[in-house]
């Protein structure tokens, strides 16, 4: 398939696409009444140690000639003889030999998560709003925290993170929207084009093309699918939150028959799946709530694969609080205004919010009437007159919370503060906590920090603790487990 004689070059046609789709064409694969039925891996290169920097790259367009040779030679490459005016990238390699990179497919690799994100970049200039309502980057820890905005999808996380730490990133991603509106300003075909989204080294793997510059064989590769870029993501960890879709699209949809004066009480049901879906060139409609189309691949980051990225999903009022293996345990501390560039930790004396609750309070998480069952059954407490109050800490606003990120000296997040969801393909959330006095006919007093299981098959632990101090209760944790 690569000999420039194994296809028709008259059968050639354009078709026009929706660009939220571009992840699924990837140049050089085999379609057929409308379905891929083959992605060919053609000729596999691994570039080691590649480096891209304003030296090491270029823009040029794909049908133009570099110091009289075309770089893509028609009679060796003639499949781009209808797109000669598209932009690719070039990337000089060692020993008079390159690499040429379509910008679209650096585009569908770098930026191609979802298709929402792709509809953000090509449908105006970009603002962080369009990625995220909030967003929190611990420089120390290398930790980001990101709000999504509605309607992204968390496999756009990792990208929205490095857009949004990195300025290299950031002018990448913007280029997309203002080249393709600076060629409509002309009334010139569109044909957007942008670069790598970071400047640095990376170990680049592709699949494309080896072909001839001039009188020098193999000596430019054409990438049609980039398949891995090791260069490392601007961050160590990464917690997003995103809505739910569906849920939005049917909170939207109760809000809007509302307003059309509508009384049907008819109760909302699932929608049974289509058995086939066809792709329109029509925009969807508002009424019906988005549904994701998941993709099969192979990690196009190993950076990734090595650091934990995972969806928050508090079930608690509070965000989780981050603890530094490096915070002294012994500090000085004073009350009053800060003033000077001194050490010493001003000190907010706040008074303790208590919740009386019962164990049986059915308001109450299972997990703490279970252990407050277990901590009274373990302390052989028969009396009747047994008070059980949970304790909201200084800085919370509930007494059930989610467990501090534990953060060591080298950034590294301690797992223990995460709930594994077994039944549900490792689904990953943060554990939650909570601190119960028990007190027995006003008299004995005990101090409990309860902790949800770890995974579907764990235990409840519960930790007895001399004072409610969430470091202390972290630290029986972890001496607790094994």
């Amino acid at each position: 398939m690569l000999s420039a004689a194994a296809t028709c070059l008259n059968n050639q046609r354009q078709v026009w696409l929706p660009i939220g789709i571009l992840n699924l064409v990837r140049i050089g694969d085999i379609w057929k009444d409308g379905q891929c039925v083959i992605t060919p891996d053609y000729q596999i290169e691994k570039f080691k140690k590649l480096e891209i920097n304003k030296g090491t790259r270029d823009f040029i367009k794909a049908g133009l000639p570099l110091n009289g040779e075309y770089l893509l030679p028609l009679h060796e490459h003639p499949w781009h003889s209808l797109q000669t005016q598209s932009y690719c990238l070039t990337v000089t390699l060692p020993h008079d030999k390159r690499i040429i990179i379509p910008c679209i497919e650096l585009i569908r690799f770098y930026f191609g998560s979802s298709s929402k994100m792709l509809h953000i970049l090509f449908t105006g200039q970009i603002s962080p709003q369009n990625f995220y309502r909030d967003i929190q980057f611990d420089v120390l820890s290398g930790r980001l925290h990101l709000k999504l905005a509605a309607g992204i999808s968390g496999m756009s996380a990792a990208d929205i993170g490095r857009i949004s730490l990195s300025h290299d990133a950031w002018h990448t991603a913007r280029l997309i929207f203002d080249t393709c509106m600076a060629a409509s300003v002309r009334r010139e075909p569109i044909y957007p084009y942008t670069g790598f989204p970071f400047i640095g080294e990376s170990d680049l793997v592709a699949t494309g093309k080896w072909i001839s510059y001039g009188t020098t064989p193999a000596s430019t590769y054409v990438v049609y699918s980039l398949r891995s870029c090791s260069h490392p993501f601007p961050f160590k960890s990464l917690s997003y939150e995103s809505t739910d879709n569906k849920k939005e699209g049917v909170k939207k949809n109760n809000q809007e028959s509302h307003d059309q004066g509508s009384h049907d009480n008819t109760p909302l049901k699932n929608g049974t799946p289509a058995k086939s879906q066809t792709l329109t060139d029509t925009d969807p409609g508002k009424s019906r709530s988005s549904k994701g189309y998941w993709t099969k691949g192979n990690p196009r980051f190993p950076d990734l694969t090595n650091k934990p990225v995972w969806r928050e999903r508090y079930d608690t009022v509070d965000a989780p609080a981050i603890l530094f293996k490096t915070t002294p345990l012994d500090e000085e501390v004073s009350v009053g205004e800060r003033v000077g560039n001194g050490k010493i930790r001003a000190l907010d004396v706040v008074s303790e919010v208590s919740t009386e609750i019962s164990a049986n309070d059915a308001s109450v998480p299972k997990f703490v009437r279970k252990g407050i069952k277990t901590a009274i059954d373990r302390s052989i407490l028969l009396a009747t007159d047994i008070k059980t109050t949970l304790i909201t800490l200084p800085g919370y606003s509930h007494p059930v919370i989610s467990l501090p990120h534990l953060v060591d000296e080298d950034g590294e997040i301690n797992p223990i503060s995460f709930y594994s969801d077994l039944n549900f393909s490792g689904d990953q959330r943060l554990r939650r906590g909570c601190f119960v006095e028990i007190m027995v006919e006003q008299m004995l007093r005990y101090r409990v920090f309860i902790v949800e299981a770890e995974n579907t098959i764990g235990k409840i632990k519960v930790i007895d603790v001399q004072e409610f101090d969430l470091k202390q209760g972290m630290n029986e944790l972890i001496e607790s487990s094994p």
